[in-house]
């Protein structure tokens, strides 16, 4: 899928970001493609301030069923992430050292932390995020299947010089604000090449 809505432009390059998604039975799997001619991170903690540098992000409601409660996993270029869980942007429990230290992230930045430089053409991440350590976080059972129907959404900040905030699905707000579930897409779990 291609993060290439721009809802809140001002001007400057609209940089590509392509991201796929697979999973299995354990896990989902993420992977970021980012064109990036200023690449920026600064962010070095759990739970910091990831989306002031260049970053991707995923949100999703794993059960659109129970209620509004819904999950942000957003990682910048070095690997860093900031994660959370509940109803909006503001009503959030943060992800514990613990249950962070079972994600598995790599990037093809060395990092912790990455200054702009003339060379910087683009990066990527891929993430596993394991089925078990979401239902502890959500305090409810994940397990999706095929036909499994997810609302989501991702997006991708440019960082400290180019700035930009794209979506997958478009977000219709005043400012940028991906804190927006009534904007999710349809992430619908099949069983192609299973």
């Amino acid at each position: 899928m291609r993060i290439s809505d721009y809802p809140w432009y001002v001007g400057g390059d609209k940089q590509g970001t392509v991201v796929r998604v697979l999973y299995d039975d354990e896990s989902i799997y993420l992977r970021f493609r980012c064109e990036d001619r200023h690449i920026y991170a600064e962010t070095t903690e759990l739970n910091g301030r990831v989306y002031e540098d260049s970053c991707v992000e995923f949100f999703a409601t794993i059960d659109p069923e129970a209620g509004p409660d819904y999950f942000n996993l957003e990682i910048n270029c070095c690997g860093q992430i900031l994660m959370g869980f509940g109803p909006d942007c503001y009503q959030r429990t943060p992800i514990t050292p613990q249950l962070a230290s079972r994600i598995r992230i790599e990037t093809s930045l060395a990092g912790p932390t990455k200054v702009e430089s003339p060379g910087d053409n683009g990066w990527w991440v891929a993430v596993a995020v394991t089925f078990e350590m979401l239902s502890e976080f959500a305090s409810q059972p994940v397990s999706p299947a095929p036909g499994t129907i997810w609302r989501a959404n991702f997006y991708r900040c440019g960082g400290r010089t180019d700035p930009q905030y794209a979506c997958w699905n478009h977000v219709d707000a005043p400012e940028p604000d991906f804190h927006r579930p009534e904007f999710f897409g349809e992430l619908i779990f099949s069983n192609q090449g299973r």
